[in-house]
């Protein structure tokens, strides 16, 4: 696990294009504070890497690495864990290693298939392969999207990094003005999600895509992966259950794999304490697991998490996230999001990242399981069981809205008058509603038509749940994994994800929705709770995950930090802002008239992140920690 980061001069390059990089390499130092390297040809390109030393820690795992011959250079973020089967392949061909880690694996295999070998790769990875020869450069980004890779393409070339703060660091990207289309996704969604990025030019490459480009400036681009919208289930009942659990098994074995101790996340859920379980089963040693708390507060799940540990017999910390912890943490958070993000899970993310990395530097974390195996009923289940209204014309549906409403009361937020099941979905993953955000920014951008993620109307209950499930394992989960990377790396912690490894993506895609999602009880994840039934009697039923009382730190300790942040402000990153709904909204929070928790979090983050990040005319605006807030007092719920 490291950080990557590089420019493809068109016009060639100079002593400025490697001291650049340089530069970009010292805002990663975090993603990788065991080992830096510096590669360039001196006519085109330049490759810069940070390293976390987690397989072959000697120095023959340095990159950027370059093939014998001298024809491939590489530099390469992620763990590819069939990498042995790999190399046997390889050797096969005649390939001889002098590493005994991945990346030399990696680098042979590109060298040798080309662009077929991405699609052989199981695991997580951003990687950057120049041909030195034909002076081509390869971006790559792993099916899943479990690694971030951004770049920008300007007349002078190509410039590409693991953190957004690289790219507008970076000499190439002075005076690019901000991307209105960016930031209406960003308002929406609370992320921005691939191929935009908050500035104009400037890209996060798609999960499961490659992009090629020559020092003629000539382009070409691809997918070596596409998650299905649907596929005919085969797997059904037992029989998929004990599939995916003999597929998890493996995949956890094959994410043990690592020349320095592993540890796990630890939730009161269902999904990392099933990680665990099964770490715990292929080691010998005691397992460390590393929980959040909020201090007994409703989103508290340590005594969940504790009782797991107890059942499994895990070598279980514990730590306490509080309002004094949380603004603690505000400048760390806001510094680990180069690019604007509103998820504010991030905080407990962060936290126990940090505590983990005190005993080791890799752990597993159970992500990944939801959006693959129906997990969030609370958003499922109306669109499913209501997906024929859809049929219905929309005059017909609203006359009937009364009634749809007292039928639907007890499981969200039903509202067929939206066109479709499509537009009824992206309303429920908005933070902020298009009536409240017309009111707060009358100049924002409508959503980018060319942005698909919500195209679907259709009205087949089948088809309709295998979209959804596409939906979360494109969008959502996307925004999952950035929190992920982003709290991690800052910490220096390496976080695997076996639900999403390559066998239990593909498995998951062959298993029918209904032996995951039960219509009548709500309860989805049905292969998961069974698997982790074969190890532990505790489990829980609602749905469980990282959380923090952020409507109550809104009211408290970030409450000052909010009105001088966002409320005595007439524009916010150049965008027109209405002020006086701004703080009716504030006012209506903090009095406890209604929840506005995801409005408000998302206009404070992106107020922190243009502070601390955001660059105007070509010079950064500010860089400076944000402890010139005040603390207000903290308050009871």
């Amino acid at each position: 696990m490291c950080g990557i980061c590089g420019s493809l001069n068109f016009a060639g390059s100079s002593d400025e294009d490697s001291a650049a990089i340089l530069r970009l390499m010292k805002l990663m130092e975090r993603r990788g504070p065991d080992d830096s390297g510096l590669w360039s040809d001196d006519r085109h390109v330049a490759l810069g890497f940070q390293r976390l030393s987690i397989l072959d820690l000697s120095p023959a795992g340095h990159q950027p690495m370059i093939t014998p011959d001298g024809r491939y250079a590489v530099v390469y973020n992620g763990e590819v864990y069939n990498f042995r089967e790999l190399r046997e392949d390889l050797s096969k061909s005649g390939v001889r290693f002098r590493s005994s880690g991945d990346t030399e694996v990696v680098l042979n295999a590109l060298a040798t298939w080309g662009k077929d070998a991405l699609s052989r790769f199981n695991g997580m990875f951003a990687l950057a392969l120049y041909n030195v020869p034909e002076k081509r450069m390869l971006l790559a980004r792993d099916y899943a999207g479990i690694k971030p890779l951004y770049f920008m393409l300007s007349p002078e070339g190509i410039v590409f990094g693991s953190q957004y703060n690289q790219i507008m660091s970076h000499p190439w990207a002075r005076r690019l003005d901000l991307s209105p289309r960016g930031l209406a996704l960003y308002l929406r969604l609370g992320y921005i999600p691939a191929p935009y990025a908050v500035l104009q030019n400037t890209h996060m490459l798609e999960p499961g895509s490659w992009l090629e480009v020559g020092i003629d400036g000539r382009i070409a681009s691809g997918k070596f992966f596409e998650f299905p919208d649907y596929t005919e289930p085969d797997l059904r009942g037992e029989e998929a259950s004990d599939a995916v659990n003999q597929a998890i098994r493996r995949a956890v074995r094959r994410h043990l794999i690592s020349d320095v101790p592993v540890g796990t996340f630890l939730s009161g859920g269902i999904d990392s304490p099933l990680v665990a379980a099964n770490m715990k089963t292929a080691s010998h040693a005691r397992v460390p697991a590393f929980t959040v708390g909020t201090d007994g507060d409703e989103s508290d799940e340590s005594a969940d998490a504790a009782a797991y540990a107890a059942e499994l017999g895990l070598d279980h910390t514990v730590e306490q996230a509080t309002p004094k912890s949380a603004f603690q943490m505000l400048d760390s958070v806001i510094d680990a999001c180069s690019e604007p993000f509103a998820d504010y899970s991030i905080f407990p993310t962060m936290l126990v990242a940090g505590i983990a990395r005190r005993s080791v530097k890799v752990v597993l974390s159970g992500d990944g399981g939801d959006e693959l195996f129906w997990g969030y009923p609370s958003r499922l289940l109306t669109p499913i069981k209501y997906a024929a209204e859809f049929r219905r014309p929309q005059w017909s549906r609203t006359v009937r809205w009364g009634f749809d409403r007292v039928l639907t009361q007890g499981n969200g937020r039903i509202d067929l008058r939206y066109k479709s099941i499509g537009d009824f979905y992206r309303s429920a993953h908005c933070r902020i509603d298009e009536t409240t955000l017309a009111d707060l920014f009358p100049d924002l951008d409508a959503w980018p038509q060319e942005c698909v993620l919500f195209n679907y109307n259709g009205c087949d209950p089948d088809r309709a749940a295998q979209w959804l499930r596409w939906n979360e394992f494109v969008s959502h989960l996307t925004m999952v994994l950035l929190k992920v990377d982003r709290a991690s790396m800052y910490q220096s912690l390496e976080v695997r994800i076996p639900l999403l490894d390559r066998e239990v993506v593909e498995l998951a895609c062959r298993v029918d929705w209904r032996s995951c999602l039960d219509l009548s009880t709500g309860e989805g994840k049905l292969p998961l709770r069974k698997a982790l039934s074969r190890h532990v009697r505790h489990q829980t039923h609602r749905k469980r995950g990282f959380e923090v009382p952020m409507k109550l730190w809104l009211k408290g300790p970030l409450k000052d930090i909010f009105h001088e942040a966002v409320i005595d402000r007439n524009e916010l990153v150049g965008m027109q802002l209405n002020r006086g709904k701004v703080r009716k909204i504030f006012q209506e929070h903090t009095a406890g008239y209604s929840d506005n928790t995801r409005t408000l979090w998302t206009l404070l983050s992106l107020a922190l992140w243009e502070k601390k990040h955001y660059r105007r005319n070509g010079y950064l605006i500010q860089n400076l920690p944000l402890s010139t807030f005040k603390p207000a007092a903290q308050v009871s719920p």
